[in-house]
């Protein structure tokens, strides 16, 4: 298996592991009556404030300490391998590029270029978003086309990080003006949240896959809008 590839599969691990630590403990603390909000930040300081607490019952403390100690651990851990991924794509020509483009981060950059390389296996933009599973299903009738639902074919763990991305875009699309930004603006006015989302995790694919093809950086456009620039042939 291929380094980087190996390291986001370790990485994947953990982080379910530290998911299930702090869903354990939320679980745990709620019968005593003990609830807060959703988020690694909230609950670090939750869990802080609960081990600092000299009023607290001693049975509390003790596993809140045991659960703390455990979360540490696989942060800790977390923390070494995404130091490591983003030391790697920063390196790496392709992982530059990558990280040019909006809502593409370290582990996006290296999933995708460990995945796809630059891009070669692939004849155009569409076919890695076909082979993504970012692509709606079709269904026709007669002379109608329905679009239906996301195929999910391909690499899930990419996809995902993908769609993670696209959403923290989508979130500040409304306060930027470039070509992409307005695109997306207009989309959401038309569609929901969700869907939104899922369209530009798959414009990012095809744009990662043409900016790749062509070994230049992502750089905003602005003018009348008329969809996205460096679309795909």
């Amino acid at each position: 298996m291929d380094g980087p590839l190996l390291l986001h599969r370790v990485r994947e691990r953990l982080v379910k592991q530290r998911t299930a630590c702090t869903n354990q403990i939320r679980g745990v603390l709620v019968d005593f009556g003990i609830c807060f909000p959703q988020g690694h930040s909230a609950f670090e300081r939750a869990m802080w404030d609960i081990i600092n607490d000299e009023s607290q019952r001693p049975i509390i403390k003790l596993m809140a300490n045991d659960f703390w100690d455990e979360y540490q651990t696989v942060s800790t851990r977390l923390d070494r391998i995404n130091r490591l991924i983003k030391q790697l794509v920063e390196q790496d020509p392709n992982g530059k590029i990558l990280l040019s483009i909006p809502g593409v981060g370290p582990i996006i950059a290296s999933a995708f270029a460990a995945a796809i390389g630059a891009g070669q296996a692939f004849n155009s933009a569409k076919e890695l978003a076909v082979w993504l599973g970012l692509t709606p299903q079709q269904f026709a009738s007669g002379n109608k086309s329905i679009n239906g639902s996301i195929t999910k074919r391909g690499d899930g763990y990419l996809r995902k990080q993908l769609i993670h991305g696209a959403r923290t875009v989508v979130s500040h699309a409304s306060k930027k003006n470039d070509d992409l930004n307005q695109w997306i603006t207009q989309l959401r006015s038309r569609k929901s949240i969700c869907t939104t989302v899922v369209a530009t995790a798959h414009r990012l694919a095809r744009l990662m896959w043409i900016l790749l093809h062509k070994q230049v950086p992502y750089a905003p456009q602005y003018g009348a809008y008329q969809g996205i620039s460096h679309e795909a042939n």
